[in-house]
């Protein structure tokens, strides 16, 4: 855990003001995360890598509740991960870990044309992005841009035209995707009562990430989207 310490500066302090202290803790903020980010490495997805991604992932889905009583990540665990890249070893070589002092604190998978997806069809040219997870302590960090500038690096690499990406509606990683250029998709009035009755049966209406507050999803799933240069 990395704790700020500011100096002790208050408005009675000449010749500071509330702005002058408010502006200053954000700089002094700013940096500490600056420092934290920069000492974050990337590691491609290996073997050795599976009880974290077990763990993780674990996390990731118990924050949704089938029918509102029954945890996603109930049967999580590192064999099925193990499962899941022996039926596509490929898949490693397009995900990645986020390692800080020596503990995997964030990952994330994109899936290319041709390789398994349940969630969404890929096609042709197009990196999506199947889930990206960060640990509660590890967040605010800047980890989860350094992943999707590896994701959209290797994606130019493979010869990628843009990045695709699902987020349940009311998560605050949507701020994130809007900053780094994904734009929300237009929705199908078709679509939509399907659409809802999938996030409100099979996520859950509320979802409760660990760590974090808990969200009202409004039985919406957003598709996001951004062309590669």
């Amino acid at each position: 855990m990395y704790r700020i310490i500011y100096p002790n500066l208050t408005s009675n302090s000449f010749p500071y003001n509330d702005q002058f202290i408010k502006q200053y803790h954000i700089i002094q903020y700013d940096k500490e995360m600056s420092s934290v980010a920069d000492s974050v490495t990337i590691e491609v997805l290996h073997e050795k890598h599976f009880a974290d991604l077990a763990r993780m992932q674990k996390d990731f889905l118990n924050s949704k509740f089938m029918c509102c009583c029954i945890p996603l990540g109930s049967d999580e665990n590192e064999a099925r991960v193990r499962r899941v890249y022996n039926k596509c070893p490929e898949m490693m070589k397009v995900g990645a870990v986020c390692v800080l002092d020596d503990r995997v604190v964030g990952f994330i998978q994109m899936v290319l044309h041709g390789m398994p997806c349940d969630l969404h069809k890929v096609e042709k040219g197009e990196a999506y992005v199947y889930m990206i997870a960060i640990d509660p302590d590890a967040r605010g960090m800047g980890i989860g841009t350094k992943l999707l500038n590896w994701s959209e690096e290797i994606a130019r690499e493979r010869g990628c035209q843009k990045m695709s990406l699902d987020v349940v509606g009311g998560n605050k990683a949507i701020g994130l995707y809007e900053r780094k250029g994904y734009s929300a998709q237009p929705e199908s009035c078709i679509s939509l009562p399907f659409t809802f009755l999938f996030v409100c049966f099979v996520m859950g209406p509320i979802i409760r990430p660990t760590g974090s507050p808990a969200y009202y999803s409004r039985g919406r799933a957003i598709s996001m989207e951004k062309e590669l240069e």
